[in-house]
């Protein structure tokens, strides 16, 4: 997905939230309104107490983070990458905010209502400001969000916005066109001011998700001011990010990034004084950790065996469940995958653990179904069969793919098999053990395609093209059941790759989004991934692992880190409860 996190280096990015048709322009006596009488939805508050300030100390608690990625843009509106992101949502806040497991907590709004099951009105905080102390308004967070959606600005992910009224007639319009036609397209977005206060969204459909979009970048109230007179520069003057998150910009350069406590932020003030990102490349970065230079450095592949050999690294190695799942696809209009039967034997002929072991140097876990550990949404009794070799044998030899005396398994009834992937080196490895696991199961032979890692990613992405057997990977967009269930509904984008579409599970789909109320929606989107795995339209096969190192005295996070964490563990929910214990700090700590 568009390098919101670190795609797997065997795998294309898959990009989701296709455009449909252009929705029409509403005429001026169309104009919506929210109803005046609103039935409140619960909303879950903030954390209970105010963090306070950083007590004076002649050192200062500052946290320094390894991104491995330098940022190409911290403008919210045209950010992509998961270190751009993580940064953002310290300097920014939405209407909304998230927690560790994805539930939804007040942000710059402090309450909402859905006024109907397709109006929703947000209610910001009396008093709210920006970083410079200036009042920040509904209408800044109305700028956002149509600038998101300005054609001109080519945003990576306007289509987050999809649901609300005209949002994608807005940015499929023609960017060459009139400025005055765009902006009478952008006017007639469903996202509007009421009035200083409150925020007014109107929707094509019921969403509950809109919930959880309200916190995402999309939305983060860039000052319109600043932009104006550098629009596309802007955001590399610290002085220009005039934010409302807990932190401020107050330096950015090609070696460090650094932020400090915004003294306007509504939650209180943090209990750290600064906290410094860097870009050092793995074998450097683990480096500058034993030698006290970074605090926290992401843990990859390429890295992870030294941390375990290390005796003293191995003890701070953290690792949490990634919201990133793989799986087999199979084609179901391609024989014999068009045969449950098939797909069935063949999620119960791999061995996901030694396939996590060799392709992911350990860095997985194996899974079985499709919302991950950690996701809102995971159910660990919606499953597929996993690893049994016999018994993987034994669904074909019954399913009538057996000789006439059912003693092995008939390969020319089972046909030709093969596997296709992007011929990268890893990727190489992984189908060569992928095909031994499948061979040696089945004792039939099974083809490998490799196809120019360039030309790959369209060529699976074309359902005329889409080959036999392959590996689609998902890394959600936000925490929300929504955001991967999408995938798979008739017309879905990978459903029509691989020619899935159950119209049961479409139907629970729906009723999912439309339900309002939290604790029933998530039932709701359980009984619909159930409807999904039971399918078996693939055979999963990994979740990823985000792993960190992170340095004893680097407190707060741990209560609160994540699958979303990508970039530090505990980046969506503790930025007021990180903490530096600096009695235990030592050389190569920062002395001021």
């Amino acid at each position: 997905m568009r390098s919101l996190i670190l795609n797997l280096m065997l795998c294309a990015t898959l990009v989701a939230l296709a455009a449909c048709a252009r929705a029409p322009i509403p005429s001026a006596d169309v104009e919506p309104t929210l109803s005046s009488v609103a039935a409140p939805l619960p909303t879950r508050a903030a954390p209970t107490g105010t963090p306070q300030p950083a007590s004076p100390t002649a050192r200062a608690k500052v946290l320094r983070v390894n991104l491995g990625l330098r940022p190409e843009t911290l403008d919210p509106q045209r950010a992509a990458t998961s270190t751009e992101l993580a940064i953002l949502q310290l300097v920014y806040e939405g209407l909304t905010r998230l927690d560790e497991k994805g539930a939804v907590l007040s942000g710059a709004a402090d309450k909402w209502e859905f006024t109907s099951d397709k109006t929703l009105a947000f209610h910001l905080r009396p008093g709210l400001k920006r970083a410079d102390g200036t009042a920040l308004t509904a209408r800044d967070f109305e700028l956002a969000y149509k600038r998101t959606l300005d054609p001109r600005l080519g945003a990576p992910y306007p289509s987050l916005l999809d649901d609300a009224q005209n949002a994608l007639a807005a940015y499929t319009f023609d960017p060459q066109a009139r400025a005055e036609d765009i902006e009478r397209h952008l006017a007639s977005v469903g996202i509007k001011a009421l009035d200083d206060h409150t925020l007014g969204v109107w929707l094509n459909q019921p969403a509950n998700y809109w919930l959880t979009l309200a916190a995402l970048w999309v939305g983060f109230p860039a000052d319109a001011r600043k932009i104006e007179n550098e629009p596309d520069t802007w955001w590399l003057k610290p002085e220009n990010h005039n934010g409302n998150g807990p932190f401020k910009f107050v330096e950015i350069r090609d070696e460090v990034i650094k932020l400090a406590p915004n003294p306007n932020y509504w939650g209180g003030a943090p209990k750290i004084d600064r906290i410094e990102f860097y870009w050092i490349v793995d074998a450097a970065a683990v480096d500058s950790y034993r030698n006290g230079e970074l605090d926290v450095i992401r843990v990859t592949p390429d890295n992870v065996g030294v941390a375990q050999a290390d005796p003293r690294l191995s003890q701070e190695l953290v690792r949490l469940p990634a919201a990133r799942v793989t799986y087999l696809g199979f084609n179901l209009k391609r024989a014999p995958f068009s045969d449950k039967v098939v797909r069935k034997a063949f999620s119960q002929a791999l061995d996901r653990d030694g396939l996590v072991r060799d392709a992911l140097k350990g860095l997985g876990k194996p899974q079985l179904s499709w919302i991950p550990p950690g996701v809102r949404g995971y159910d660990e009794t919606a499953t597929v069969p996993g690893f049994n070799a016999q018994a993987a044998a034994q669904t074909l030899l019954d399913g009538g793919y057996g000789t006439p005396d059912k003693k092995r398994i008939d390969c020319a009834k089972l046909g030709a098999l093969k596997l296709t992937f992007a011929n990268t080196p890893r990727a190489q490895t992984l189908f060569q053990t992928l095909a031994g696991n499948l061979t040696r199961v089945f004792a039939c032979p099974v083809a490998l395609e490799p196809v120019e890692p360039n030309a790959y990613s369209t060529f699976i992405r074309d359902p005329k093209t889409t080959p036999q057997v392959y590996l689609l990977s998902w890394e959600q967009e936000y925490p929300h059941p929504q955001n991967w269930l999408f995938l798979h509904a008739c017309g879905g984008v990978f459903a029509a790759r691989l020619g899935y579409c159950n119209r049961d599970f479409d139907a629970a789909f729906t009723a999912a989004n439309q339900e309002l109320d939290a604790d029933k929606a998530l039932a709701k989107y359980q009984a619909a991934q159930k409807i999904f795995v039971n399918d078996l339209a693939g055979a999963f096969l990994w979740h990823n692992e985000n792993a960190f190192l992170v340095k004893p005295y680097v407190l707060g996070w741990r209560e609160r880190a994540g699958a979303s964490d990508s970039v530090l563990p505990g980046q969506f929910a503790a930025p007021l409860t990180f903490d530096i214990d600096l009695a235990r700090v030592g050389a190569g700590y920062p002395g001021r």
